[in-house]
């Protein structure tokens, strides 16, 4: 049975007690390139193709996505989801001591680690429990803590939390934002919105329609996520909207795009996100689609 955030254990991430590791780690290398053709063009091309591997290197995350299921049955593809290594009291002290302490709610619970970096030092991704404490009122009187972040003004009734897979690794989320400055959510949603625009529309037509299928399946596993009592408790509060009908980050439009690192963190968790893999293809050197 899974603990409900009403019990008195704390919720945190960095507050709740990890369980000890018993499972290896889910990436062991680096995202494999796939060999372009030597040029015939001398030194200058030679020189090219050097400075194409340095940037691909440079791009490079040391992070990769579980293998994919090679199938398109929906089943088949939420078992992925389930497949995690356990968070760890290490991991709850490098999670601290890093920038992400901030930028993840503390009174949030951590179910597992969705994604490693390779080697399995860290956690690069991951799986939080759809409902969090809304605030701590005796933490937030202590000096160090601020009385309004993550407070919703409900107290600490629980609040959802629709983000189910986070993006940790700080490497990866450098360089997702890289690709967010040059203006590909405007780009990916364009093309999820308007495929009858594209080079190829009876493709895009079938990306948004397999991106759709993802968001839901995102949807119904952060569900099923949650306890008994917890289900009962989104229902009467009205949170089962936001958290079994809204797809991956709550959207509600089933084709939208919002954060790149929320796809990328999804992708790397279930290899089931489509614009995750396009990031994952573009930082390995090659074209999106």
């Amino acid at each position: 049975t899974r603990p409900s955030p009403h019990s008195s254990a704390p919720m945190g991430g960095t507050a709740s007690t990890p369980e000890s590791s018993t499972g290896g780690s889910l990436v062991v290398n680096h995202t494999s390139q796939e060999a372009s053709p030597s040029g015939s063009g001398g030194e200058g091309s030679h020189e090219n193709e050097e400075r194409k591997e340095e940037k691909e290197l440079e791009n490079a995350v040391s992070v990769c996505a579980k293998p994919d299921t090679d199938t398109d049955d929906g089943e088949s593809r939420l078992q992925a989801y389930h497949t995690q290594t356990p968070y760890t009291a290490a991991d709850r002290d490098w999670l601290k001591s890093g920038p992400q302490s901030k930028a993840l709610d503390p009174l949030l619970r951590i179910l597992g680690v969705g994604c490693r970096t390779a080697g399995g030092e860290h956690p690069a991704v991951l799986v939080c429990y759809p409902l969090r404490v809304a605030q701590d009122l005796d933490r937030s009187s202590k000096k160090g803590f601020s009385t309004n972040k993550w407070n919703p003004k409900v107290g600490k009734a629980p609040v959802p939390w629709p983000n189910t897979f986070w993006l940790c690794d700080s490497d990866a989320i450098k360089k997702i934002g890289n690709l967010e400055h040059q203006g590909l959510i405007k780009k990916f949603n364009n093309r999820f919105l308007f495929p009858e625009l594209e080079k190829d529309p009876a493709q895009a037509t079938l990306d948004a329609e397999k991106f759709a299928a993802q968001h839901a399946r995102y949807a119904k596993f952060r569900w099923s996520l949650l306890s008994d009592d917890d289900r009962a408790y989104a229902k009467t509060h009205g949170y089962e909207d936001v958290l079994l009908h809204c797809g991956i980050g709550s959207l509600r439009i089933m084709t939208q795009v919002k954060c790149l690192h929320l796809h990328y963190g999804h992708f790397l968790a279930t290899n089931d996100n489509l614009v995750g893999e396009w990031c994952q293809r573009l930082l390995g050197g090659k074209k999106a689609y």
